[in-house]
C-alpha cells in the first residue's frame, strides 16, 4: 500500500534532500544571494519537518505492532509541526538579511516535491 511504503517515503526524503540546493541555485540565478540563503533555509525547514516525520511513521512494521505504528505517526505528525514551527520561528528572528519570499518560496518547493513525488514514483514501478 503506498500510505505505508518504506521504499516511497526514503525516496521522498532524498528527492526533498536534493530540493534544497536546487532551491537555492533557482534562486540565486534568478534573484540574488540573500533570496537563495532564504529559499535554502525554508528548504532544509521543509526537509526536516518531512525527514523527521518519515523517520517516526516508519520505525515499527507488522500487524502486532498497530498500535505502536498509531502511535508513531501521531508523534511525527506533531514532530513535523513542532520542527517547522520552531525552524520558521529561528530563522525569522536570527537570520539577517532575510527574504521571506524566498524562505517561503523554498518551503513550498519542497512541499511541492512532496505531492509530486510519489506520482513519478508510481509510474515508475
Amino acid at each position: 500500500s503506498p500510505l505505508i511504503d518504506r521504499q516511497l517515503a526514503r525516496g521522498l526524503t532524498i528527492a526533498q534532500a536534493i530540493t534544497i540546493p536546487i532551491a537555492a541555485a533557482l534562486a540565486a540565478l534568478i534573484w540574488n544571494p540573500v533570496v537563495a540563503k532564504s529559499a535554502a533555509l525554508g528548504a532544509l525547514i521543509g526537509w526536516m519537518g518531512s525527514a523527521y516525520f518519515a523517520w517516526q511513521a516508519f520505525r515499527y512494521s507488522g500487524a502486532g505492532a498497530s498500535r505502536r505504528i498509531l502511535g508513531s505517526f501521531y508523534r511525527g505528525m506533531i514532530g513535523k509541526f513542532m520542527l517547522i514551527t520552531i525552524g520558521f520561528a529561528v530563522v525569522f528572528a536570527g537570520v539577517k538579511p532575510l527574504s521571506a519570499a524566498g524562505l517561503l518560496g523554498g518551503f513550498a518547493l519542497v512541499q511541492i516535491t512532496a505531492w509530486l513525488f510519489p506520482l513519478w514514483f508510481e509510474r515508475r514501478r
